[in-house]
Protein backbone atom coordinates (compact mmCIF):
# COMPACT_ATOMS: atom_id res chain seq x y z
CA UNK A 1 0.00 0.00 0.00
CA UNK A 2 1.25 3.40 -0.82
CA UNK A 3 1.79 5.56 1.93
CA UNK A 4 0.69 9.58 1.72
CA UNK A 5 3.53 11.86 2.21
CA UNK A 6 2.60 14.92 4.41
CA UNK A 7 4.27 18.47 5.81
CA UNK A 8 1.65 18.63 8.12
CA UNK A 9 -2.47 18.82 8.80
CA UNK A 10 -4.74 21.20 10.56
CA UNK A 11 -8.06 19.74 11.47
CA UNK A 12 -10.61 23.13 11.59
CA UNK A 13 -9.23 25.43 9.36
CA UNK A 14 -11.73 28.35 8.18
CA UNK A 15 -9.60 30.08 4.82
CA UNK A 16 -9.29 27.54 2.83
CA UNK A 17 -12.67 27.32 1.58
CA UNK A 18 -16.08 27.38 2.77
CA UNK A 19 -17.06 25.62 6.79
CA UNK A 20 -14.52 23.82 9.08
CA UNK A 21 -11.62 21.92 6.87
CA UNK A 22 -9.33 19.66 6.95
CA UNK A 23 -6.25 20.66 4.99
CA UNK A 24 -3.49 18.70 4.21
CA UNK A 25 -0.02 20.24 2.94
CA UNK A 26 1.40 17.15 0.88
CA UNK A 27 5.09 17.01 0.84
CA UNK A 28 7.34 16.76 -2.61
CA UNK A 29 7.15 18.65 -5.89
CA UNK A 30 8.60 18.64 -9.08
CA UNK A 31 8.10 22.40 -9.91
CA UNK A 32 10.24 25.28 -9.10
CA UNK A 33 7.37 28.34 -8.53
CA UNK A 34 9.43 31.39 -8.09
CA UNK A 35 8.34 32.99 -4.13
CA UNK A 36 6.48 29.04 -3.41
CA UNK A 37 4.61 29.90 -0.27
CA UNK A 38 5.76 26.50 0.66
CA UNK A 39 9.01 25.57 -0.43
CA UNK A 40 9.84 23.40 2.66
CA UNK A 41 6.89 20.98 1.10
CA UNK A 42 8.61 20.63 -2.03
CA UNK A 43 11.71 18.38 -1.17
CA UNK A 44 9.85 14.58 0.00
CA UNK A 45 12.87 14.06 3.00
CA UNK A 46 11.92 14.53 5.86
CA UNK A 47 7.95 13.94 5.52
CA UNK A 48 5.89 12.08 7.54
CA UNK A 49 3.76 8.98 6.19
CA UNK A 50 0.88 7.42 6.78
CA UNK A 51 -1.76 5.14 4.76
CA UNK A 52 -4.44 6.38 2.60
CA UNK A 53 -6.85 4.52 5.79
CA UNK A 54 -5.08 5.98 8.55
CA UNK A 55 -5.54 10.06 6.99
CA UNK A 56 -8.86 8.58 6.34
CA UNK A 57 -9.70 8.08 10.12
CA UNK A 58 -8.19 11.05 11.12
CA UNK A 59 -10.41 12.99 8.79
CA UNK A 60 -13.39 11.45 9.92
CA UNK A 61 -12.57 11.54 13.36
CA UNK A 62 -12.08 15.37 12.87
CA UNK A 63 -15.49 15.12 11.33
CA UNK A 64 -15.27 18.59 8.52
CA UNK A 65 -17.51 19.80 5.93
CA UNK A 66 -14.60 19.56 3.53
CA UNK A 67 -11.03 18.92 2.56
CA UNK A 68 -8.62 20.88 1.26
CA UNK A 69 -5.04 19.28 -0.43
CA UNK A 70 -2.24 21.46 -1.09
CA UNK A 71 1.64 20.86 -1.08
CA UNK A 72 3.72 20.31 -2.38
CA UNK A 73 2.34 19.09 -5.05
CA UNK A 74 -0.84 16.08 -4.43
CA UNK A 75 -0.83 14.85 -8.47
CA UNK A 76 2.26 13.25 -7.75
CA UNK A 77 0.15 11.44 -4.84
CA UNK A 78 -2.71 10.97 -6.34
CA UNK A 79 -3.76 7.41 -5.93
CA UNK A 80 -2.99 7.32 -2.41
CA UNK A 81 -4.76 10.80 -1.90
CA UNK A 82 -7.58 9.03 -3.88
CA UNK A 83 -8.07 6.32 -2.30
CA UNK A 84 -7.72 8.69 0.50
CA UNK A 85 -10.77 10.55 0.04
CA UNK A 86 -13.27 7.45 -1.14
CA UNK A 87 -12.43 6.11 2.16
CA UNK A 88 -13.67 9.08 4.02
CA UNK A 89 -16.39 9.62 1.94
CA UNK A 90 -17.48 5.91 2.68
CA UNK A 91 -18.21 7.68 5.75
CA UNK A 92 -19.08 11.28 5.20
CA UNK A 93 -20.93 11.11 1.90
CA UNK A 94 -21.31 14.68 2.20
CA UNK A 95 -17.72 16.42 2.47
CA UNK A 96 -16.66 18.55 0.06
CA UNK A 97 -12.80 18.12 -1.21
CA UNK A 98 -10.72 21.02 -2.86
CA UNK A 99 -7.35 20.01 -4.72
CA UNK A 100 -4.71 22.58 -5.74
CA UNK A 101 -2.21 21.51 -8.15
CA UNK A 102 0.23 23.44 -10.19
CA UNK A 103 -0.65 21.29 -13.17
CA UNK A 104 -3.33 22.53 -15.69
CA UNK A 105 -6.42 20.41 -15.53
CA UNK A 106 -5.33 18.98 -19.17
CA UNK A 107 -2.19 17.78 -17.95
CA UNK A 108 -3.90 15.63 -15.67
CA UNK A 109 -4.18 12.15 -17.63
CA UNK A 110 -3.17 8.96 -15.38
CA UNK A 111 -5.27 6.79 -14.01
CA UNK A 112 -4.03 8.33 -10.22
CA UNK A 113 -4.67 11.91 -11.24
CA UNK A 114 -8.13 10.56 -12.91
CA UNK A 115 -9.27 8.82 -9.66
CA UNK A 116 -8.02 11.99 -7.59
CA UNK A 117 -9.81 14.16 -9.94
CA UNK A 118 -13.34 11.69 -9.55
CA UNK A 119 -12.85 12.53 -5.66
CA UNK A 120 -12.82 16.20 -6.08
CA UNK A 121 -15.16 19.17 -6.65
CA UNK A 122 -13.48 21.96 -6.68
CA UNK A 123 -9.47 21.60 -8.85
CA UNK A 124 -7.79 24.87 -9.06
CA UNK A 125 -4.92 24.49 -11.61
CA UNK A 126 -1.74 26.23 -12.50
CA UNK A 127 1.34 27.14 -11.78
CA UNK A 128 1.30 29.91 -9.00
CA UNK A 129 3.11 33.30 -10.75
CA UNK A 130 3.58 35.69 -8.05
CA UNK A 131 3.62 38.52 -10.53
CA UNK A 132 0.04 37.80 -11.21
CA UNK A 133 -0.85 37.27 -7.72
CA UNK A 134 -4.28 39.98 -7.36
CA UNK A 135 -4.98 38.68 -3.60
CA UNK A 136 -8.59 37.86 -4.46
CA UNK A 137 -10.54 34.66 -4.35
CA UNK A 138 -9.34 31.15 -3.54
CA UNK A 139 -6.05 30.49 -5.80
CA UNK A 140 -2.95 32.12 -5.95
CA UNK A 141 -2.21 33.86 -8.77
CA UNK A 142 -4.63 35.20 -12.01
CA UNK A 143 -3.63 32.81 -14.19
CA UNK A 144 -5.12 29.63 -11.51
CA UNK A 145 -8.38 28.38 -12.60
CA UNK A 146 -11.35 26.92 -10.63
CA UNK A 147 -13.22 23.97 -11.96
CA UNK A 148 -15.96 23.25 -10.12
CA UNK A 149 -16.24 19.24 -10.89
CA UNK A 150 -19.29 18.68 -9.01
CA UNK A 151 -22.38 21.40 -7.98
CA UNK A 152 -21.34 20.78 -4.45
CA UNK A 153 -18.97 23.74 -3.79
CA UNK A 154 -21.28 25.82 -6.44
CA UNK A 155 -23.56 27.68 -3.98
CA UNK A 156 -20.24 29.30 -3.10
CA UNK A 157 -18.55 30.00 -6.51
CA UNK A 158 -19.10 33.84 -6.43
CA UNK A 159 -17.04 33.70 -2.98
CA UNK A 160 -14.53 31.42 -3.96
CA UNK A 161 -13.47 33.09 -7.34
CA UNK A 162 -13.25 37.00 -6.33
CA UNK A 163 -13.87 36.73 -2.39
CA UNK A 164 -12.04 38.22 0.11
CA UNK A 165 -8.70 35.69 1.32
CA UNK A 166 -8.46 35.38 4.94
CA UNK A 167 -5.19 33.77 6.74
CA UNK A 168 -5.00 31.70 10.05
CA UNK A 169 -1.75 31.58 12.23
CA UNK A 170 -1.56 28.69 15.07
CA UNK A 171 1.35 28.45 17.14
CA UNK A 172 2.50 24.51 16.69
CA UNK A 173 5.03 24.66 19.10
CA UNK A 174 7.54 26.55 21.37
CA UNK A 175 9.13 28.02 17.45
CA UNK A 176 7.07 27.11 15.29
CA UNK A 177 4.03 28.67 13.46
CA UNK A 178 1.56 27.57 10.84
CA UNK A 179 -0.04 30.17 8.47
CA UNK A 180 -2.88 28.76 6.12
CA UNK A 181 -4.76 30.86 3.70
CA UNK A 182 -3.86 32.54 0.14
CA UNK A 183 -1.19 34.88 0.72
CA UNK A 184 -2.44 38.57 -0.71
Amino acid sequence: MQEIRYGYYWADARSLGPGARFVLWVKGCDKNCPRCTSPDLREGVGAHSASPSALARIIIDAAPSGITISGGEPMLQADALAEMCLIVREELPDINVIVFTGRTIEELVTPGQKALLAQTDLLIDGEYVDELNDGIGLRGSSNQRLHFLSPALLPYEDELRTGPRSREIHLLGDFEVLTIGIPT
